[in-house]
């Protein structure tokens, strides 16, 4: 693909990338229904199932009975105030209905759903821990709740809200139309109210609250629950919940901050997860490891500080009531542009239908194009897949609702990316925007499809757009949001552009996925080019070059195209762009400032100084700039500013930022430019 990426030397990066604190997340069901809803009683019957079928430590449930379709429902009679407040906080519309985790989805009623559902949420870990107790005395009611920020907290407005739920409740005859009689997890009441408690919360923050409440006689009983959660009222995300319910005796929660990496070939690559018991009462488990790698890889296991040989793949580890400790995979690649998986099934000794089971994957740098599958789960991979094929580029996939987020590190072992956000939101989270800004930060290349993409990001109407989504979308796709349907899905490539030229396809109908609904139009930046049209002035996708970076950014999704050889062909076209150093629509000048080959460092690794040598041509002096950026993008250190003559010439880094102070270790990017023409070298500075 392109020449800038040179992976010759990437056995050389270090793969070993220190996160944060995390800790496992506990889900919060908050559903909408009411006694006479005739949906409603099927939904429920399926989320208690599945309440009944999971430990208190991953899932909890609350449920508002909103006054309609009957106005008189004696759980809304109850607390008419706060029901009200969370059914309009929600905007809902509809019973039955469900919230998970602060998101209207999954549809109510659909076991499998809902299951996956709350294993995707639990599989984004959490920063926040979170206790809270109960004490009744008479009908005097007190709940304490502490929080534990382990980690960075990004949210905008967080508010703490406290329930006091019934668990269990059984009216007869029944109340409603629907037939109803055993009711559960139903709000009494909320603390202070629903609008809940403002709180200021920072990475290390230990902040306790108290609550206090007059019970009713009438549900003053033993089966009275407190549920308590942290909520972003700026995105609606719910950061942790918790329930003062008893928990299971044997329970434990598996969980890592992300499930896969992508490892430099000759080093050992680290996959890191916990294993916490959170029951009531000690427990050991019995640990399985299986790996579908290439043959010539290491597989090995870590327990907290014990590794065993690559032979043993079966162990035990043992764990009191809120303990809990690492399990490790180290992975040795020893081929590039391959991956595998590796699975890590943990099973109770207490209690044998207690079994625990992830799946990891090591991917090794090297493919033209890294897929990423941010579409949340949606089947709509072999789209792209497929049409990679078709274009000849090889390629690896990222399931980012399996793996989790990926670094910049990540990205930067290949050409270019392909990015799907298509019908999720948000459609890029904080850490897919720091990622891709790293990326393009060294020149990579990316296709970022979705058709509401720019609405989410970029319009101020969308709950998910912030001063920084819309910064961050305008600078890095070169495009701004135009409208939110097209209402057409007939699209024509712009005659003479090097990507649209010649092409004519639908959105709708073929062997597409007849999924866009609401395809966005977008408005270029005046150093953009559109190379897509729904309507003539209608942009459906512009292309960007952002210093040495191309970025073609789609107001559709690409599975959308009618036919395969369409898709292929629109695909060939865009990767063919990325293999350009400068914009096809400007020709090279005779004597225009060049760089020659690909800029080398030596010594590489290096400790404490090495010197980058780099080749120009062109006519008369050539103005050329080295910087050296980490891999997040920040400039750390400007090593020339002048004019030169063509020829070959150095730049000496020592290891320094722009300040004078020492650089840890880790990847680093030099990047030499020459008039327009950027390339990049990677360096490893190695203490």
């Amino acid at each position: 693909m392109k020449r800038i990426l040179n992976l010759g030397w990437i056995a050389l990066l270090a793969p070993l990338i220190a996160y944060g604190a995390i800790a496992p997340r506990t889900v919060l069901l908050e559903t909408f229904t009411n006694v006479s809803c005739s949906g409603c009683a099927p939904a429920n019957l399926v989320t208690g199932q599945y309440i009944d079928a999971t430990s208190r430590d991953r899932v909890v449930n609350v449920q508002y009975h909103v006054n309609w379709p009957h106005p008189a429902d004696p759980y809304y009679l109850a607390d008419p105030v706060d029901i009200t407040g969370r059914t309009m906080y929600y905007t809902i519309g509809n019973a039955p209905d469900l919230i998970t985790d602060g998101a209207n989805t999954p549809a109510p009623g659909i076991y499998a759903a809902l299951a996956d559902a709350v294993e995707t949420r639990c599989n984004d870990v959490a920063t926040v821990r979170m206790d809270a107790t109960l004490q009744i005395v008479g009908l005097d009611a007190v709940i304490d709740v502490n929080l534990d920020a382990v980690g960075p907290v990004a949210a905008g407005d967080p508010r703490l809200r406290v329930a006091l739920v019934e668990e269990y409740d059984e009216i007869i005859p029944a109340p409603g139309s629907n037939g109803e009689t055993e009711f559960h997890w139903t709000v009494r009441r909320m603390l202070p109210d629903h609008d809940g408690t403002a709180v200021t919360l920072s990475e290390g923050d230990t902040p306790s609250f108290q609550f206090t409440t007059t019970l009713d006689p009438a549900w003053a009983d033993s089966d009275l629950h407190a549920v308590v959660w942290l909520q972003d009222d700026a995105t609606r995300e719910i950061l942790q919940s918790t329930t003062t319910a008893q928990p299971a005796a044997y329970a434990a929660a598996f969980y890592a901050e992300r499930f896969g990496a992508v490892m430099a070939p000759g080093l050992i690559g680290r996959l890191d997860s916990w294993i916490e018991n959170t029951g009531t009462q000690p427990d050991t488990y019995d640990f399985v490891m299986t790996a579908a790698l290439p043959a010539s890889w290491s597989v090995s296991a870590c327990a907290g500080t014990l590794c065993y040989p690559p032979w043993i793949t079966t162990f035990s580890v043992t764990l009191l009531p809120g303990e809990s400790i690492l399990i490790a995979i180290d992975v040795i690649p020893d081929t590039m542009a391959e991956g595998g998986t590796i699975n890590m099934t943990a099973t109770s000794q207490g209690d044998a239908g207690l079994m625990l089971s992830r799946d990891f994957a090591a991917l090794a740098p090297g493919s033209d194009v890294l897929f990423v599958d941010a579409d949340g789960g949606y089947p709509y991979e072999t789209y792209f897949t497929d049409a990679l094929t078709a274009a000849g580029a090889t390629h690896q996939t990222w399931d980012r609702a399996a793996l989790g987020h990926l670094t910049a590190a990540d990205l930067a072992g290949f050409g270019a990316v392909v990015w799907n956000a298509d019908l999720i939101t948000p459609a890029l989270t904080e850490d897919d925007r720091t990622a891709l800004t790293g990326y393009l930060a060294v020149q990579g290349d990316l296709l970022l499809s979705g058709q509401d993409i720019a609405f989410d990001l970029d319009d101020a109407a969308s709950p998910n757009s912030t001063p920084g989504t819309r910064e961050w979308y305008e600078h890095s796709t070169g495009s701004s949001f135009g409208a939110d349907d097209s209402h057409d899905t007939s699209l024509t490539g712009v005659a003479g552009d090097p990507i649209g030229n010649g092409l004519l396809f639908n959105i709708a109908g073929g062997s597409g996925a007849n999924n866009q609904g609401y395809p966005d139009v977008l408005t270029p930046a005046a150093n953009a080019r559109t190379v897509l049209e729904y309507a003539p002035g209608q942009p459906a996708a512009v292309r960007y070059l952002l210093n040495g970076a191309h970025v073609v950014t789609l107001g559709f999704g690409f599975e959308g195209i009618d036919t395969a050889a369409h898709r292929s062909s629109f695909l060939t076209a865009v990767l063919a762009w990325f293999a350009i150093d400068t914009p096809s629509s400007v020709d090279d000048l005779p004597g225009a400032a060049r760089i020659i080959g690909t800029p080398s460092a030596h010594p590489n690794p290096f400790n404490p100084s090495t010197t980058l040598s780099f080749t120009v041509s062109g006519a008369g002096s050539v103005p050329v700039t080295v910087d050296v950026f980490d891999l997040s993008g920040r400039l750390v250190r400007r090593l020339l500013d002048a004019s030169v003559p063509a020829g070959d010439h150095t730049a000496r880094w020592d290891g320094r930022d722009d300040d004078g102070s020492s650089v840890p270790s880790g990847v680093y990017l030099a990047r030499v430019r020459a008039g327009d023409d950027l390339l990049a070298a990677k360096l490893l500075l190695a203490k």
